[in-house]
């Protein structure tokens, strides 16, 4: 990787950190009633997202096909994030359990979403008419309807928000 791409790189993670921190903090304005900063916080988040995508683009280049972005999602990403999460959980020496449980539910929200792909095909099992529904305490991806409880962390079905 050249220089250029590192530096490329390191602002994209920049962006894409900042962009979800605001994100976090816009809710913590609007529970703290301060809508107005909740909503530049939010502005802001959205901006640094469109920042570190156009970085994204330049440091991949040409947009892939839907059936190599596809495989690219399913069989690299999702599979080195859920690789990243067992040697979080395996090799942490640090003595927090809830970190731990924490990583475990992440791992199994990830685990999930790999059930949308199969690699026989090699395409997503979706119908036209489904909908989303995401647990924004440990981000379990539900269909059609939310679960009266989230079967990874138990939260509520208040917790769900559907993707539109």
């Amino acid at each position: 990787m050249s220089k250029t791409d590192q530096h490329l790189a390191q602002a994209f993670a920049q962006l894409s950190k900042a962009a979800v921190r605001r994100k976090i903090y816009s809710r913590k304005a609007t529970r703290e009633g301060r809508p107005d900063v909740a909503r530049l916080l939010r502005a802001m988040s959205a901006s640094e997202a469109v920042q570190a995508r156009r970085l994204f683009n330049s440091l991949i280049g040409k947009i892939d096909t839907s059936d190599e972005y596809l495989t690219t999602i399913f069989e690299k990403e999702i599979q080195a994030i859920l690789e990243n999460y067992a040697k979080l959980i395996n090799n942490s020496t640090d003595k927090r359990p809830a970190l731990l449980h924490a990583l475990s539910q992440l791992r199994a929200a990830e685990t999930r979403l790999r059930s949308f792909y199969s690699s026989d095909s090699r395409d997503v099992n979706v119908k036209t008419d489904t909908r989303y529904f995401v647990c924004r305490f440990c981000g379990y991806l539900g269909t059609d309807s939310p679960p009266e409880k989230c079967p990874i962390c138990g939260a509520s079905r208040d917790a769900f928000q559907e993707t539109k």
